[in-house]
């Protein structure tokens, strides 16, 4: 899927072999981390998974360590692969680049490789300037005065004591609050315009091409009404001499208008030659049932708005310590549809579990959709747009790096979408009275009886420790909110059906010759 993802959107005469490699490892290591989300909530719900064939039982402890090597392996490529191939597809737009192969045989790469450090050690100095902040850290600069001063000092940084974990743990909590702000704006822009866009459809190139041929029809018609006005030379050309300046003005815009729309009409017979791709193909496939599949979309948007939203006000509401601990809830009190839908679909076993891989699925593609239509931006500024054979390597390098931080925040969202079932899957204890009760923090039996998810237990630990990143991924997921009202409330009044291409860059006069009306 990473594959066809990228030659979909990657302009082939700009594509090389090592962004190709970067985006598919990268993507396909980003859906698997989210995978294993419904893994490790089966693990804990229904014990070890056991595979006589394969000699291998797959454990709490496994799912921990493959969370790390994946995560680990996420982090790599962010920082370390992506980079790279970023820093050396720039090098390749350099006019000099074939002649710096030939000469040095890999100065592109050893240029790329120095980048790429320079990268890594601002991100290192970054880190090492916020561990100084972090929660926990007592020593102080200042107090270095000898080397054991120092040595301890970089022990109490890195938490040497507990194996770096608070470190580890402030890192973590640092990149996912970068990838609360794509949660925000892509996530929550794609999860509300991607159920519009498959319940609305958008016009085939061949409908488009018709509307384009009658407004290129009536733009020469007023031309021509124009051009009759006045008399035209010796040779046929029209009189400028003797036009009224409104006149010309009119004509110099009906001129750019139709050279628009022609480069419009080519562009869209080039993509009606491609018809034939696979992605096209299969998208044809699915529009018999495009509205079955846009209102399933639509619906599960809305129940994960909804249950994010009642969880909010449950933690507003219902939090015992408030803003000292992040908002944290330990029982949850005000309905959950999501929630409760999951804890009632484990009762047949394994309908749970693909409903969540599901669900996790449609979050990440709907991520992937905001940000191919917002396009990469920072702040305000584009960076880069991505359409169809159109965009740049680097674009979808950076598309890379965009999902892998919003990856950690969908991990961290989906304990608040269904904190029950993600933190205790499908596990009960039983009361004094010999009833079975779900797991919660508030119970005592749960300490003993219940196993927490690895997911759960990890961004749990953050809430508590460092409350102050628990209490701003709170507030972000009201503006998530927010923003997502806002593009439905757009999309549902607003916007109409969508052309199949939204906008071309203007070319040269010369090579179109396109302002010829007679």
């Amino acid at each position: 899927m990473s594959y066809i993802l990228y030659h979909y959107f990657t302009d082939p005469t700009e594509s090389y072999f090592l962004a190709m490699v970067a985006v598919v490892m990268s993507l396909t290591n980003s859906i698997l981390c989210t995978l294993l989300i419904p893994v490790d909530i089966f693990v804990i719900s229904e014990g070890d998974i056991t595979s006589e064939s394969l000699h291998v039982t797959i454990s709490q402890d496994l799912v921990r360590t493959a969370y790390l090597c994946l995560f680990s392996a996420l982090l790599f490529m962010a920082f370390c692969v992506v980079p790279y191939a970023y820093f050396y597809g720039e090098d390749r737009r350099d006019a000099d680049f074939d002649d710096k192969l030939d000469k040095g045989g890999n100065n592109g790469c050893m240029k790329a490789l120095k980048s790429t450090t320079f990268f890594v050690g601002f991100i290192i100095v970054l880190f090492v300037v916020g561990l100084n902040f972090r929660p926990g850290h007592t020593e102080s600069l200042k107090a270095m005065a000898t080397e054991k001063d120092a040595v301890r000092w970089v022990s109490d940084l890195l938490d040497t004591e507990h194996d770096g974990l608070n470190a580890i743990s402030f890192s973590i909590a640092c990149l996912t609050l970068v990838g609360v702000c794509g949660w925000v704006f892509y996530t929550a822009y794609g999860l509300a315009a991607m159920p519009f866009d498959w319940l609305r459809g958008k016009q085939s190139a061949t409908e488009q091409r018709q509307d384009l041929e009658e407004s290129i029809a009536d733009i020469r018609d007023k031309y021509r009404t124009i051009q009759a006005k006045y008399a035209a030379r010796e040779d046929g050309s029209l009189d400028l001499s003797h036009m009224k300046a409104a006149d010309r003005k009119e004509l110099n815009r009906l001129q750019r208008e139709h050279k628009s729309l022609m480069q419009h009409n080519y562009r869209l017979q080039e993509i009606e030659q491609r018809a034939g791709a696979v992605i096209p193909q299969l998208l044809q496939c699915l529009v018999p049932f495009r509205w079955m599949i846009g209102i399933s979309m639509m619906i599960i948007s809305l129940l994960v708005v909804s249950s994010l939203l009642l969880t909010l006000l449950d933690r507003a509401l219902h939090s015992s310590c408030g803003w000292s601990c992040g908002f944290t809830l330990k029982e949850r009190v005000i309905f959950n549809p999501i929630d409760e839908i999951f804890l009632r679909l484990s009762k047949w076993f394994p309908m749970d579990f693909i409903i969540l891989a599901i669900l996790v699925l449609y979050i990440f593609c709907a991520s992937v959709f905001g940000v191919i239509g917002l396009g990469i931006r920072i702040l305000c500024f584009s960076m880069y747009a991505l359409k169809t054979r159109k965009s740049m390597p680097q674009g979808m390098l950076v598309l890379c790096n965009v999902m892998s931080h919003i990856l950690l925040a969908l991990c961290m969202a989906l304990l608040t979408i269904a904190p029950n079932y993600t933190s205790f899957g499908s596990q009960t204890v039983s009361n004094q009275d010999g009833s079975a009760a779900r797991c919660s923090l508030e119970k005592e039996e749960t300490k003993v009886a219940c196993q927490v998810s690895v997911i759960s237990a990890f961004f749990t630990r953050i809430a508590i420790a460092m409350p102050s990143f628990s209490v701003a991924y709170y507030f972000a997921n009201w503006a998530f909110i927010i923003v997502f009202a806002s593009v439905f409330a757009r999309c549902l009044l607003c916007q109409g059906r969508q052309p199949f291409l939204d906008t071309v860059d203007e070319c040269d006069e010369e090579e179109l010759g396109l302002l010829n009306f007679t």
